[in-house]
């Protein structure tokens, strides 16, 4: 029981990777509060969490409007008197196109959820972590924001930004005893990635980047989150865990494969 007694906020979490953590946490002895964009969502993952034993509340929240979220951690704090961790997992990555096909209102709205959503939710819950002198977040980059990609220039600058973010919060927050690191995941059997894990090609294509030769599960990327929001990692901060099976420092073609062609 890693997390007994903590309350932790995690955003996005009525679907995919968030209700991942959600559960993992919640079965750790952590009391959740459930955000998402609709109620329905929502109510599946605190059903979920109640079959395992575990408190939970939900709140309707869309982590892009300030007054929105304001809302959302004062519910927290009424509920639960405290807030020991964040996770900032809400995010989207509504269409893959050529970067000059990116229409301007695509890219604010990648840029309001992605990278403002978590300059926003830090923001509202460090004041309550600061009065605590007590906090760990951990904010959701991507493995993306590391290197070039085609069609992702949005979502992969935003994501960036969510590594600046933290980096700069966690030098800022030390001294209140708030530790801010992030993880930057590659590909994941699940989450976002649901819509094509039905299609065997485009997966194969993809696991052949990956020196692993495959996705990450879903847990394996949950237990790292797990592991920065609990005492295990008490001396790690403003770090930037990269979790992709050895993508990042990965040629597709070695020079060795090639030698031999």
């Amino acid at each position: 029981m890693k997390l007994l007694e903590k309350v932790a906020i995690i955003t996005g979490s009525g679907r995919g990777m968030g209700k991942e953590y959600a559960l993992a946490f919640a079965k750790e002895g952590a009391k959740i509060v459930v955000n998402d964009t609709d109620d329905i969502s929502i109510s599946s993952t605190i059903e979920k969490i109640k079959e395992i034993g575990g408190e939970a509340i939900g709140v309707v929240c869309d982590v892009s409007k300030s007054d929105s979220v304001k809302d959302m951690v004062s519910k927290a704090s009424e509920r639960f008197g405290r807030i020991d961790i964040l996770v900032n997992n809400a995010g989207i990555n509504p269409f893959i196109v050529p970067a000059e096909k990116i229409n301007e209102e695509g890219w604010d709205r990648v840029m309001d959820v992605n990278l403002k959503g978590v300059f926003l939710c830090c923001k509202e819950v460090g004041k309550i972590m600061i009065k605590q002198k007590s906090g760990t977040i951990v904010n959701i980059s991507s493995q993306v924001a590391l290197f070039g990609e085609y069609g992702f220039l949005p979502y992969a600058v935003s994501k960036a930004g969510v590594i600046t973010i933290t980096r700069n919060l966690a030098y800022e927050w030390a001294r209140y005893n708030i530790r801010v690191n992030s993880i930057a995941p590659g590909f994941i059997a699940g989450g976002m990635n649901e819509p094509i894990l039905k299609k065997e090609k485009i997966v194969e294509g993809l696991a052949t980047r990956v020196p692993m030769k495959r996705f990450a599960s879903p847990k394996e990327i949950a237990n790292v989150v797990l592991f920065l929001v609990s005492d295990d990692s008490s001396y790690i901060n403003g770090e930037t865990i990269v979790i992709d099976g050895g993508m990042t420092g990965f040629y597709p073609v070695s020079f060795l494969d090639l030698i031999k062609k």
